[in-house]
């Protein structure tokens, strides 16, 4: 079977991207619409449930927020990049094997120092509830209109204390004797703290030296992390590749004081008031212009 929306559906609109579950596309100026891939419909309900979940509890300002969602179909906000696409913009890469050769520039300091306690923000929410996001790594974090950063692709969150089937290296770390261990605050201050190397130094954790996985993984499992200055910065990093905060919550509260973070418009938190009419205009796309389209969905998602 073909991998491909509907033909007509393809028309309409401008494709954005297309992930493990779902396409994205752009539906407005403000709104993307997440189709479910064929074979994939469990996966992408899985998402929409935890959308559910979310709106039982005060949102945070740090997640790719979503508008309206129906079985296949999930309407959110539209973003205008991800995080990994910054970052390899600012690299000479090797296409072919995807690796950084150069790296030519580093996003300012202020700039890292928000999207640090943006991201330990939604990190640190999301722990109150008692989940992790399951697959931390900058593909899956985006950064908005006005280049706030949010946690995006929630179809595989898992709870706080459940099993961690680990990420490739360096989103994760092999736990001696353990695997990767149990997902809590000790992996995802491991994964933080990778993000915030790859921000600060321009590229992955030893992705200069060309190793291979197996390798890079066993230098992460002995906790032979690449060198370190003396700014505060890489020491956050430090910390948090050996576990030194107690909670993410205390991550995030430090990170929240940072001067960047400080000095950076903060991010709107989106209210009923602004959300009621987004749901509305979600809909008028549903009997009009797309009308159908949700059984369409519910149909590509089928085996």
């Amino acid at each position: 079977m073909s991998d491909l929306p509907p033909s007509k559906f393809i028309s309409r609109l401008n494709i954005l991207g297309r992930g493990a579950t779902a396409w994205v596309f752009k539906l407005d100026q403000d709104i993307a619409l997440k189709y479910v891939r064929k074979g994939r419909l469990k996966e992408f309900q899985a998402e929409n449930e935890m959308y559910d979940l979310f709106e039982k509890h005060r949102s945070s300002p740090y997640i790719v927020h979503s508008f309206f969602r129906l079985p296949g179909l999930n309407f959110m906000q539209l973003m205008s990049s991800g995080l990994d696409q910054r970052i390899y913009s600012n690299q000479r890469r090797d296409e072919r094997n995807l690796r950084c050769l150069e790296v030519l520039r580093l996003e300012p300091t202020p700039k890292v120092e928000q999207w640090a306690a943006e991201l330990s923000g939604a990190l640190a929410w999301l722990d109150s509830l008692g989940l992790v996001q399951g697959d931390l790594r900058p593909h899956n974090i985006l950064l908005d209109v006005d280049d706030h950063l949010k946690l995006a692709d929630f179809d595989c969150v898992a709870k706080v204390g459940s099993r961690n089937p680990g990420n490739p290296p360096p989103w994760a770390r092999l736990v001696p004797k353990d695997g990767f261990g149990m997902y809590g605050t000790a992996s995802e201050l491991f994964t933080f703290g990778s993000i915030l190397y790859n921000l600060t130094h321009g590229c992955e954790p030893y992705e200069e030296l060309d190793l291979d996985g197996n390798e890079v993984v066993e230098l992460l499992r002995l906790m032979k992390f690449p060198e370190l200055s003396q700014s505060g910065l890489d020491q956050v990093t430090y910390r948090c590749w050996h576990g030194e905060y107690e909670s993410l919550a205390d991550l995030a509260s430090e990170m929240a004081n940072l001067e960047g973070a400080k000095a950076a418009p903060r991010a709107a938190l989106f209210d009923e008031n602004h959300i009621a009419p987004m749901r509305d205009r979600c809909c008028q796309f549903l009997t009009g212009s797309l009308a159908g389209i949700e059984i369409a969905a519910v149909s590509s998602g089928e085996e």
